[in-house]
């Protein structure tokens, strides 16, 4: 004969289903604590504040500035170096005015350089916490 507490009944079950479901809060509480504590690259505090030289209380107008100026003098200076060969005379034949497509090419070379940056900053911080191991023999202990 089964004692009554391992017989099954709905009750049995129902205690069951709730140890179940208490675990998995207790699981997906810790599992959030630790995500939370746990620094990670893209967590990193960023003030655009030191990267915008303005003075204070004109960041969006000099955000704005920046945004339609310096992909434009990237984009002529692509074209003199590497599309005229440095040359005044074949630099003077294209038609600067079409503001949108000098602008278009710059902001595709600032896009890239920011990405590339942005990829060396995350491979520096990769390698900042963990120590470098050298294979060595000078450096095994015997």
């Amino acid at each position: 004969m089964s004692t009554p507490e391992f017989q099954h009944s709905d009750n049995n079950q129902d205690l069951h289903l709730v140890r179940v479901r208490r675990d998995m809060k207790e699981y997906k509480k810790r599992t959030q604590e630790s995500r939370k504590n746990k620094a990670s690259f893209g967590s990193q505090e960023v003030d655009v504040k030191d990267f915008i030289i303005s003075p204070e209380g004109w960041e969006g107008i000099m955000f704005t500035f920046y945004f339609l100026s310096i992909p434009y003098i990237t984009g002529i200076v692509f074209l003199f170096l590497f599309i005229a060969r440095a040359d005044l005379e074949n630099f003077l034949i294209f038609d600067l005015t079409a503001f949108f497509v000098v602008w278009a090419i710059g902001y595709e070379i600032v896009a890239s350089l920011i990405l590339i940056v942005i990829f060396i900053s995350y491979i520096k911080y990769m390698t900042k916490d963990k120590p470098i191991k050298s294979n060595r023999i000078s450096n095994r202990r015997y």
